[in-house]
């Protein structure tokens, strides 16, 4: 190799004629053109692509050590490999000619397994029981590990239609199902077609769907809690409250259903297949039950429902409630004249949702798990929309809302405006770091000084938009719900009690899985155990925030990924609060500094996940770390001095010293969360929340 552009290629100091074999002197292969220096300084040079390559390759043993399987693909310009190690797969695949070429592989017996491409650790969509499809650039190559503890992507939906559909038999529509709506010789063929829908067919659809909270678990039971049965201009859906029992605390979920006969609406039959829940005949006519979510006269039936503020009585024995299809004042602005008209698009599950496009105007977010009472996404969007009027989040447009015979209410399903954008803040944040780290790797000097500006500058706009939010949401409007309130020192005594009882829960954790994990977290952890007496001490000492703070509804689960980057600004999404905590808790005023804690932590889980990413691609890069720790306190100071400029003279708090040790309290709680969330499910992650815990207790 070439080392430098420097004189004999840095191999010699003599004079270039005396020289038994000079270096090449060409101008493109030259050594002034191609040197390690300078292929060092290149993250794209072949250099650094082949130190990847290796690392990537020393990262898993199955490589040089797992069983050689040859795949027999029908496309003979395909070379396709497994390398297997105990339950450890690789797949290699390499396209040998000289043009992109497809390839189908025979993975079934990974059925379920992500694979992840190495390279990159971009999860792919799962191996299902059809042969896997695979195009490849030409001369390009790929390795998979076959991973089963990876995330399916979260764009993935199964488009398949089910062979293996139940099939239920109706005599007259919708109330075939009701024995109290049918005549008397009917009635028991009534009870056990209600019967068959619900634990047969419902129950079994509810347990496949992304949106059970009971993931794995068998429902025992389900049982159609309350239901409304809407007729449309041309066809009719059941809005449908399943309560089921998987052993655990009974779940209420919301699956609104659509019928559609192939006997003179073939096209609509055909469009729901993907989302069919069982097949249905009466008579001589056959056809679908199918989601409602997924038919596209439903979510334009209840967008226009919406805006006429269209209410259905629902039906439950004596008992009746009734769903509300309410609009908000910003509706029409938001819905325009054109509805009808606007493309639907496929729906998309989520962790607890299902999210149906109307064009790039409208957003209808159907929810799943329904729990009783105020949803805070909806009670906090529609103050933001109607009262504080604020720009920085995703406007409301209306809701469908369920208020059961005892008026409890539940929301079903939320309508916002379509806002465009260039992802979310974690994936932005993700991608720079790891841009920036492959910048720096073999960079001969450090970094200049203001190496981030133009991410800070974003970040300073993301404290702006914090500040401004924490301001709209302190806006006095008469509305007790809202209004702000003084913090009182009773308030102090019981944030302080519980994060002490956070404390004692993680402490107790600790000690009884601390033996489970490797070094060094298993020494962290006893060096957490060494400290609890002081991190309480801390917690004990926490000053009032004096004069001037306030306690305010506040966003409550704020993290990188509830921000929008749109146009190097900034749109908050999701007022839902943390999903695990009961609605009545999220709905209850807190210091904002709650939040402001909570994207702290995202950054500094940022940080630590970059540098992972940085340590599978390229090995352990010992620079990296003080670099990583120095972009973290640039991002803490930006976002910090940004929010309380921001906030400050808005009634929030009156300056950054009187609230310094209250947000420090908020981190901890945060972090404790935290590392319990991650011993529990991600023991691979313990260190980053284990680090912050000891860092704050000093």
């Amino acid at each position: 190799m070439q080392w430098t552009p420097d004189r004999n290629a840095g191999f010699s100091r003599a004079d270039p004629q005396r020289l038994y074999l000079p270096p090449i002197m060409d101008a493109i292969y030259g050594y002034e053109a191609v040197n390690v220096e300078a292929q060092l300084r290149e993250p794209a040079s072949l250099l650094n692509w082949m130190k990847r390559l290796l690392a990537v390759r020393k990262s898993n043993q199955a490589f040089g050590r797992g069983k050689l399987t040859f795949l027999r693909p029908g496309n003979r310009k395909i070379l396709a490999y497994l390398r297997e190690v105990d339950d450890e797969a690789i797949l290699c695949v390499a396209n040998l000619g000289r043009s992109a070429q497809p390839v189908e592989l025979d993975l079934s017996r990974f059925k379920g397994r992500v694979p992840v491409e190495m390279m990159g650790r971009t999860p792919f969509p799962p191996i299902g029981e059809l042969p896997y499809l695979l195009t490849l650039p030409a001369c390009g190559f790929y390795w998979f590990r076959l991973a089963s503890d990876a995330d399916v992507p979260h764009w993935h939906e199964e488009r398949l239609s089910r062979e293996d559909l139940p099939m239920l038999v109706l005599f007259d529509g919708w109330t075939s199902f009701f024995r109290d709506r049918v005549v008397p010789w009917r009635i028991r063929m009534a009870e056990k077609t209600r019967a068959q829908l619900e634990n047969e067919v419902l129950a079994r659809y509810i347990e496949t769907q992304r949106w059970y909270g009971a993931k794995g678990e068998k429902i025992a039971h389900a049982r159609l809690a309350d239901h409304a049965l809407w007729e449309g201009k041309r066809n009719s859906w059941m809005l449908a409250l399943l309560e089921v029992d998987s052993g655990g605390e009974p779940a209420r979920y919301f699956v609104p259903l659509a019928l559609a006969w192939e006997d003179g609406d073939e096209e609509r039959a055909r469009s729901l297949s993907t989302a069919a829940i069982a097949k249905v005949r009466q008579q001589a006519n056959v056809g679908l039950l199918a989601d409602a979510l997924a038919d596209e006269a439903f979510c334009r039936a209840a967008v226009e429902a919406i805006g006429r503020g269209f209410e259905l009585a629902t039906v439950h024995g004596e008992a009746r409630g009734v769903v509300r299809f309410a609009p908000t004042r910003a509706f029409a602005e938001l819905a325009g004249k054109e509805v009808a008209s606007l493309p639907v698009g496929r729906p998309q599950a989520q962790s607890s949702n299902t999210v149906v496009t109307l064009g790039e105007r409208l957003f209808l977010k159907g929810y799943r798990r329904i729990r009783p009472g105020v949803n805070p996404e909806l009670e906090v969007g529609r103050f933001l929309t109607e009262v504080a009027r604020f720009p920085n989040c995703v406007p409301v447009a209306g809701a469908i809302e369920y208020t059961a015979a005892d008026g409890t209410p539940m929301t079903l399903a939320l309508l916002q405006a379509y806002v465009a954008n260039q992802g979310d803040g974690w994936s932005y944040t993700l991608a720079y770091l790891e841009r920036f780290f492959e910048a720096q790797r073999g960079a001969a000097e450090a970094p200049a000084e203001d190496v981030h500006g133009a991410y800070l500058s974003l970040v300073h706009t993301l404290g702006v938009r914090t500040a401004e939010l924490h301001r709209a949401l302190s806006q006095r409007s008469g509305d007790p719900a809202f209004d702000p309130e003084p913090v009182a020192a009773d308030d102090l005594a019981q944030w302080k009690q519980r994060v002490r009882d956070e404390a004692a829960a993680t402490f107790d954790l600790v000690e009884k899985r601390r033996s489970q994990f490797p070094a060094p977290a298993r020494d962290e952890m006893h060096t957490l155990l060494e400290r609890r007496h002081k991190l309480l001490s801390r917690v004990d000492a926490c000053p009032p925030p004096g004069r001037g703070a306030a306690k305010i509804r506040y966003h409550g689960d704020y993290h990188l990924g509830q921000v929008l980057l749109n146009k190097n600004d900034f749109v908050i999404i999701d007022f839902e609060g943390e999903p695990a905590r009961p609605l009545a808790e999220r709905r209850i005023k807190h210091s904002p500094l709650r939040d402001v804690a909570g994207m702290l932590r995202s950054f500094n889980y940022a940080q630590w996940t970059a540098l992972r990413q940085a340590a599978q691609a390229s090995g352990d890069d010992a620079r990296l770390e003080p670099l990583a720790r120095r972009w973290e306190a640039e991002v803490r100071r930006a976002f910090l001095g940004a929010y309380y400029e921001a906030a400050r003279g808005g009634g929030l708090h009156e300056w950054f010293d009187d609230v310094r040790g209250l947000l420090e309290l908020f981190e901890l709680e945060k972090a404790l969360y935290e590392l319990r969330y991650e011993i529990n499910n991600r023991p691979g992650w313990v260190r980053t929340p284990l680090l912050g815990i000891l860092a704050l207790a000093g």
